[in-house]
């Protein structure tokens, strides 16, 4: 039957849309100058408008106060789920397990040397904050999501900042992004539910992006950064929990 994880993995896959339409750059005239910039750059005219993505990735994850490093597989389908499942630490302290968000819930669930269980999560409040965790990871990984095409919602800040309306299987989730003078990604932050606050409750959530990839269809997604909780406030180095580097990007064929 499989892992919570392999299920989700595979549903996701499945319904991933085979035949896109394409990205029409004339589309964005109306935009605010900030998203126009960032989806102008980040992809190319008359690329597949894919709604799926598979990752490979590397970096580090603060566990209990101590940065351990990883590698990881991820699968995210805008608008419905992911499962990011990593090998994380290495021979002395090892785990493995997956975050998964999909048709049928979140869960989160790791094993110490991938037998040991020593996390495991379900439940409205994980889910929830899944949801803000998927909507950010669009941002950052699925540009084609943010396209008029695909129903995106845009609103102007300022002339390096707009927020985007991402929806999902929750409630829509509004991502303020914060772009350079050439489009470049340089961060997003959203409230996000946070599920281990005592009570839980939404928190500041976001995260630096500190260089781009860019796959071989030339499209560009964010390449590293680090995510945190309490973003821009005086508490946000603290809140830093998660470094990465994306490896591999690639769209649509994503098995």
């Amino acid at each position: 039957m499989g892992t919570f994880a392999e299920i989700t993995w595979v549903s996701l896959e499945r319904g991933a849309e085979h035949d896109p339409p394409r990205f029409d750059a004339g589309t964005l005239g109306h935009l605010p100058p900030p998203a126009q910039r960032f989806l102008g750059s980040a992809l190319p005219d008359g690329v597949p408008l894919h709604d799926a993505v598979h990752l490979s990735m590397s970096g580090e994850i603060k566990l209990a106060g101590r940065w351990l490093p990883f590698t990881a597989e991820q699968i995210l389908r805008a608008g419905a789920g992911f499962v990011w499942a990593p090998v994380v630490g290495g021979r002395l302290i090892r785990f493995v397990g997956a975050d998964a968000l999909g048709p049928e819930g979140a869960r989160i669930e790791f094993r110490l040397h991938g037998r040991i269980p020593i996390v495991r999560g379900a439940g409205p409040d994980i889910a929830r904050s899944a949801h803000g965790r998927l909507a950010a990871e669009t941002v950052a990984w699925l540009p084609a999501a943010l396209t008029p095409q695909a129903g995106a919602r845009w609103t102007a800040v300022d002339e390096h900042r707009a927020t985007v309306t991402v929806r999902g299987p929750g409630e829509p989730t509004d991502i303020e992004i914060t772009v350079d003078s050439d489009g470049a990604l340089k961060s997003m932050s959203l409230q996000r539910w946070k599920d281990s606050a005592k009570p839980p409750a939404f928190a500041p959530f976001g995260g630096t992006v500190d260089s781009g990839f860019v796959t071989g269809e030339g499209i560009r997604v964010a390449g590293s950064g680090t995510v945190g909780w309490d973003w821009d406030t005086p508490r946000a180095s603290g809140g830093s929990f998660f470094r990465y580097e994306i490896t591999r990007a690639e769209f649509g064929h994503v098995g």
